[in-house]
């Protein structure tokens, strides 16, 4: 027997089984795919600093085999050998597994889906050698500055917390991660009651729940899972350079943001835009059209359930790495002045329009839906979001930039051939 709470004015359905298993739809019978995500409830924010990368790790050890299928190739066979995508990410906060399929193939991805999560084997052999495919992706970011980068404002933005850290870990905690901590953190936070299941397509509610229900027999709820809040409070710019023999010095500005559910998160998402989404953006068009100081420059935000950031990046080149930083504070000081309503106009336009178009795709739709209703247990559809970026005023704008966007919280990595530490550290305390 199910429970159901079915909103006819929704685009999605949902429904919840008695372990505790969630269940969520959106049909879109114009599509030919189906896509499956399937998220949990887990991620590197999770994790002790002994288990940092476990998360990471688990997520490649799934695809390496299960009773059924004990071959790797044998699981990535089934959904490719369809014209599917089968693929996972670990974030900070959860970890998503997910196949994109054409309809007549969704029930057999649906069913393998589940087996590897329920009854991988974590062979030790296989163990040992995912452990150093997942060294050498740790060694990936560290080689690429625009990864290293990124990695730096991390650090700086949530200093000695699970935020701060890379989501795979470091060498030294991947080599200590044994199979016993694997199966043990697998039992604490791969329960049904810790997952969503979201599929959105060519396909019927119903379908979806027979399906899964037939293929999840047996699995048992256990204790909920728990995160690290983070606390921390910022009272001062801070700045790092790491120096690299390179061609572009790679800089990323990066100040403290706000949460998942904070009422100002939209306003706060519409100043990047204003700032630097597109070609039409502030940075776009003074750092690389008017002053040709960069060929790539853009700005994001991200939102975690308790915090967030708001960034800047860049590649430049070194000789020109201080007018590029000069430009940019200057760009993202003017935020904190009155904004022309017609440009937040354009930047809800871009918004909107973005979001619509990225909802024709299944994948997009069903990713939306699961990881909405994992973090905040609420779905929001389409219109609602379109309607609260609409809301955000120029009042508001005015109001978010003054209060997060300024100097006394600016972190700012550099990675590249700079040696100007001091040169950088006086220009965000200006």
């Amino acid at each position: 027997m199910t429970i159901e709470n079915s909103d006819r004015q929704s685009a999605f359905r949902k429904t919840t089984l008695p372990n505790g298993l969630r269940i969520i739809t959106s049909e879109m019978p114009h599509t030919r795919s189906v896509s499956i995500c399937i998220y949990i409830g887990v991620g590197s924010r999770y994790e002790t600093p002994e288990q940092a990368g476990v998360s990471h790790y688990l997520e490649h050890m799934v695809f390496k085999g299960t009773e059924l299928h004990p071959e790797p190739q044998e699981i990535s066979a089934i959904i490719e050998s369809t014209g599917g995508m089968l693929n996972a990410a670990t974030e900070h906060e959860s970890t998503v597994y997910w196949c994109k399929v054409a309809k007549p193939h969704f029930k057999p991805s649906l069913e393998l889906l589940l087996d590897m999560l329920r009854n991988s084997v974590f062979e030790p052999d296989s163990i040992e050698k995912e452990r150093l495919v997942v060294i050498e992706e740790l060694n990936m970011v560290n080689d690429y500055p625009n990864y290293k980068v990124d990695a730096i404002i991390d650090e700086m933005l949530w200093p000695d917390h699970a935020l701060g850290k890379d989501v795979g870990g470091s060498k030294e905690s991947v080599n200590g991660i044994t199979r016993k901590m694997m199966m043990d953190f697998i039992d604490e936070h791969y329960s049904p009651s810790n997952v969503v299941i979201s599929v959105a397509g060519s396909i019927t509610h119903d379908e979806v729940v027979d399906c899964v229900q037939s293929s999840s027999q047996g699995w048992k709820k256990t204790k909920s899972s728990s995160w690290a809040p983070y606390n921390g409070a910022q009272t001062e710019s801070h700045s790092r350079l790491e120096y690299r023999k390179t061609e572009q010095a790679h800089m990323c500005i990066g100040l403290p943001g706000i949460s998942l559910t904070h009422p100002d998160r939209y306003a706060m998402d519409l100043l990047s835009v204003i700032l630097g989404e597109g070609m039409s953006s502030r940075l776009f068009v003074e750092v690389r059209e008017k002053r040709a100081l960069a060929y790539d420059v853009y700005s994001g935000t991200s939102h975690f359930l308790d915090t967030g950031a708001f960034v800047v990046n860049a590649g430049v080149d070194p000789k020109r790495v201080y007018d590029a930083v000069e430009t940019i504070l200057e760009q993202i000081g003017s935020l904190c002045d009155d904004i022309p309503e017609e440009e937040l106009a354009k930047a809800q336009s871009l918004s909107a329009g973005r979001l619509q178009l990225r909802m024709e795709d299944t994948r997009v739709v069903a990713s939306w839906a699961g990881s909405q209703e994992l973090l905040v247990n609420e779905i929001q559809d389409l219109e609602g979001v379109i309607s609260r970026i609409d809301a955000v005023t120029t009042d508001d704008l005015r109001r978010v930039a003054n209060e997060y966007l300024v100097t006394d919280m600016l972190n700012m990595a550099v990675v590249g051939p700079c040696r100007g530490y001091r040169r950088l550290e006086k220009m965000l305390k200006l």
